[in-house]
């Protein structure tokens, strides 16, 4: 994992490039990654000076998951250790209180399809692919890649991602809400930044506050954050100078 500020960037320091490096030849998610993930994650989030975070891969891929390994390679890793890294990067994505925006080109498919899923907004290129595969759903090592699908996406789209070999299209993921836009391809990045950049301009405080609100509401009943939007805004009325009054 590699933390950079390219140039389309530089203007901007509070705009932070998480860039997973993955090149064409390996695409895959391997314990050097998560564990370098989160770090890099980790590291980003104490930083006063960064108020957004972009998260991208390659031009060609953004991750393919994790690859079934072979004995040999199984031995050699400390599984449980990658696990835990890979859950503890998605929970610091999910709960984090700067916003992030996913730049995805080619495919995001198991464990990569869970890190977009844990930010905030997505932008794909036309050619990106989202994909759950069977294999892994028998086997239940994507549990939670569906979890945070079933928090953004009907049903039926649930049910078109988890048992159509070909997942969600780019252009279907934006007709259903889950890229908030598209690009050509290789303009991912480029377009992510230009969402990040209004969202740099505002304080710390106020984007950690929308996100805390946000993550309120979606584990509230209605009745209850109605009741409490009606507290509030009578606070503010009360609070607000009477015209004509010193």
């Amino acid at each position: 994992m590699t933390l950079f500020h390219d140039d389309t960037a530089a203007t901007d320091g509070r705009i932070c490039v998480l860039n997973l490096q993955l090149g064409t030849a390996s695409a895959a998610m391997t314990p050097a990654m998560a564990h370098a993930g989160i770090e890099a994650l980790s590291t980003t989030l104490r930083d006063p000076d960064i108020h957004v975070i972009v998260l991208t891969g390659s031009t060609q891929q953004f991750c393919l998951g994790v690859q079934e390994p072979t004995h040999e390679v199984r031995a050699a890793q400390d599984e449980p250790a990658f696990i835990d890294a890979l859950h503890d990067w998605l929970l610091a994505l999910r709960d984090s209180d700067k916003p992030i925006v996913a730049a995805v080109e080619g495919q995001a498919s198991g464990a990569g399809l869970a890190l977009a899923l844990a930010c905030d907004l997505i932008v794909a290129a036309r050619t990106a692919q989202f994909l759950l595969p069977m294999a892994g759903e028998i086997a239940g090592r994507h549990a939670g890649a569906l979890w945070l699908a079933a928090q953004r996406l009907p049903r039926a789209a649930l049910a078109e991602l988890c048992l159509l070999d070909g997942g969600l299209s780019a252009e279907r993921a934006h007709a259903l809400g889950l890229a908030c836009r598209l690009t050509e391809p290789g303009m991912a990045l480029h377009m992510a930044l230009q969402l990040a950049r209004p969202l740099a301009q505002h304080a710390l405080m106020e984007l950690g506050g929308v996100e805390q609100h946000m993550a309120l509401v979606e584990s509230r009943p209605l009745h209850e954050v109605l009741a409490d939007e009606r507290g509030r805004w009578l606070r503010r009325r009360a609070l607000a100078p009477t015209p004509g009054r010193p």
